[in-house]
């Protein structure tokens, strides 16, 4: 982050979410990061896309799914359409990693939902790793399938409690980074967010007249209609499953939630992404997350052996209408792994909403387009007015030092974008420049020596303390519930500890002739 936008830095990890480059960095430790970059991302990806499929067999075993469907169910999700467009189409690194982590929350309430201690541990775990491995992915779970599946497994008040208890508990644990990421956006160029190319109703399936990058599109459209093509052929099977069959319900939800989404995506109901910060999903097609989830798992529970030839019939055109979309997906694939191969330099873009807020940004132009070339010849250090001495020094992780003197007061601009976490000295304010929103303070008469480094801000101190508190409550939680069960087991045992009778008393062992 020091090297970006040509050494003045940048603040993006405040707002990316952690998790995928901890895995990265992990796989970085285990190869003695000896992997060029781009070949230990292809490996991480790897590593998160069998995460995947063993999350998602583990989600298959635990629901009503064989064992035969839950391994073919595991092996379809990782090579779902939309997940395989997120890894090679759109390098969506951290939407990639969600994939592995909604199936163990879902797990987590089904277990909770069976009074399983385990299932409330995993809940919080599982929804902390979603939240700081993809905001949107995130939120648009936790407002569809996280709180429906809850409803519908809840079948008393205390397994509703708990869920919630859990994901408030999660949220608690993912604070270290939520937290700094939501309260510092005004000191980025966040609005650069929100532009009009992100607008959600832009992206709707029914409005193609105003796709703003029609390509892409033109693969996620077949995904969406094959999906709700396989809806249909599922409620056909539905139909045709016994009515004592316990996968029955199970069934109707997924087809349910499955078409909830794609019903959502249409844009039918243009409501619900007016709700408090639905807009900052950017993407209404991000939802492809849950619905393949959804479809998959609804695939498990079908009894193939008495389907119908109409399901099966509607199964056949759905895999026909997904054809376009991965071949597109296809095709973007062996052009990225041609250059790849190729060795081909990749360019490293920075991108614009990690400029300060206030710095000057031309509407015209395009995302590429820093607008840097203001700051193309300022020096790394500027002393105003002139000092006798007036040199910095660059340290590690974009630290200055500086060495200034002066026989007056001087104000000394660093090469340098402006955030709250730069400090130099103690007792020294910084200030940002106008219009460049450079580092700036006011060195005092005399030989001064100065450091410019990053320092940890309020707010990451309280959302340390939050997540250090949540994680001590969620230990304590579970020594508790432990402590409980073997004093349950212990009662049991006792009371199942058989006691003399005299004969004739109700319970005796009474000797047969």
């Amino acid at each position: 982050m020091p090297d970006s936008f040509d050494g003045l830095g940048s603040p993006a990890f405040y707002f990316y979410p952690p998790l995928p480059y901890w895995i990265d960095a992990l796989v970085s430790v285990i190869t003695f990061n000896a992997l060029p970059v781009r070949y230990r991302l292809a490996l991480t990806s790897l590593v998160l896309l069998i995460a995947s499929g063993l999350a998602m067999h583990a989600w298959l075993r635990q629901s009503r799914a064989r064992p035969t469907a839950a391994l073919v169910g595991a092996t379809a999700y990782m090579a779902a359409p939309y997940h395989l467009l997120d890894h090679y189409m759109r390098g969506a690194f951290a939407e990639f990693t969600a994939y592995a982590l909604l199936p163990l929350v879902v797990l987590g309430i089904w277990l909770a939902s069976k009074h399983r201690r385990s299932g409330t541990v995993l809940i919080v775990l599982s929804y902390a790793a979603l939240l700081m491995s993809h905001l949107p992915t995130a939120l648009l779970a936790s407002v569809t399938v996280i709180p429906a599946f809850v409803l519908f497994r809840a079948r008393q008040p205390a397994v509703l409690l708990r869920c919630a208890a859990a994901t408030l508990l999660g949220t608690g644990i993912a604070a270290a980074y939520l937290a700094p990421a939501l309260a510092l956006q005004d000191w980025i160029s966040a609005e650069q967010l929100w532009k009009p190319f992100y607008h959600v109703e832009n992206w709707f399936l029914l409005t193609p007249e105003r796709w703003p990058e029609p390509n892409i599109m033109r693969a996620i459209a077949p995904l969406a209609v094959a999906c709700a093509t396989a809806a249909l052929g599922l409620c056909v099977a539905l139909l045709s499953m016994a009515e004592d069959d316990e996968r029955r319900a199970e069934l109707r939800f997924w087809i349910g939630v499955s078409l909830g989404c794609l019903v959502l995506m249409t844009g039918l109901l243009p409501w619900f992404w007016r709700l408090p910060e639905m807009f900052k999903v950017q993407f209404p097609w991000r939802l492809m997350v849950v619905i393949e989830f959804a479809s998959v798992t609804a695939f498990c529970l079908v009894p193939f052996k008495n389907l119908r030839r109409g399901a099966a019939c509607v199964f056949v055109v759905a895999a026909v209408v997904l054809v376009p979309g991965v071949l597109l997906i296809a095709r973007d694939a062996l052009t990225r792994g041609k250059v790849t191969l190729a060795g081909a330099a990749l360019p490293q873009r920075d991108v614009k909403e990690y400029q300060p807020r206030g710095y000057p940004q031309s509407d015209g132009q395009s995302y590429a387009d820093l607008g840097l070339e203001p700051l193309k010849d300022v020096p790394p250090i500027t002393c105003t007015p002139i000092a006798e001495v007036c040199r910095a020094s660059e340290g590690r992780f974009g630290t200055m030092h500086v060495d200034v003197e002066t026989s007056q007061p001087t104000t000394v601009m660093l090469r340098r974008f402006f955030f709250p976490a730069w400090r130099v000295n103690e007792t020294i304010p910084i200030m940002p420049t106008k219009p460049l929103r450079l580092v700036s303070f006011v060195a005092p008469a005399g030989r001064s020596d100065f450091h410019l480094q990053r320092v940890a801000l309020p707010v990451e101190r309280l959302s340390w303390a939050i997540s250090g508190l949540s994680l001590v409550v969620l230990l304590a939680w579970v020594a508790l519930a432990s402590r409980g069960s073997k004093q349950s087991l212990r009662n049991s045992t006792y009371g199942n500890e058989r006691t003399p009778a005299y004969p004739g008393e109700v319970g005796a062992e009474i000797p047969l002739p």
